[in-house]
């Protein structure tokens, strides 16, 4: 049964020496399955408005992200491993590598955090190194 959450994130990513950092906080929805969790929520980014992602987190430290809307992806992150992913925009479809360097999962009175590092490359050329802090608090 999904439970109604608080999502605040915390996205932080470094590319072409340029650091960068955007802290959104939004609704959304948590269900526990039976080796981990789903959280879904409404992107409140202005640039993917309308977007909907979909985190599925495994206790055994995989995260499977899917969004929907006009910027539609399927990326899947487990530590110390790369995987190759399709991002799609408005202007065309890109396929990225994703080296995930760490996931980290802490429970929290009503709620939790979920943390991972991770690179982005294109062609095996890196275009950015990216952290991504996500707290979830029951409603």
């Amino acid at each position: 049964m999904m439970k109604k959450v608080l999502v605040t994130i915390t996205d932080s990513h470094c590319s072409d020496g340029e650091d960068y950092s955007l802290e959104l906080t939004t609704s959304g929805e948590y269900a526990e399955t039976e080796d981990g969790f789903i959280l879904a929520y409404d992107e409140a980014d202005e640039e993917l408005d309308g977007c909907m992602t979909e985190l599925r987190f495994s206790f055994g430290g995989r995260i499977a992200m899917r969004r929907v809307g006009k910027y539609n992806t399927e990326m899947v992150f487990e530590q110390q491993q790369r995987h190759i992913c399709y991002y799609t925009t408005p202007y065309g479809e890109l396929m990225m590598g994703i080296y995930t360097k760490s996931v980290t999962f802490e429970p929290l009175e009503n709620g939790g955090r979920l943390r991972f590092a991770y690179t982005i490359d294109f062609n095996n050329d890196l275009a950015s190194e990216n952290e991504l802090d996500i707290t979830f608090t029951l409603k």
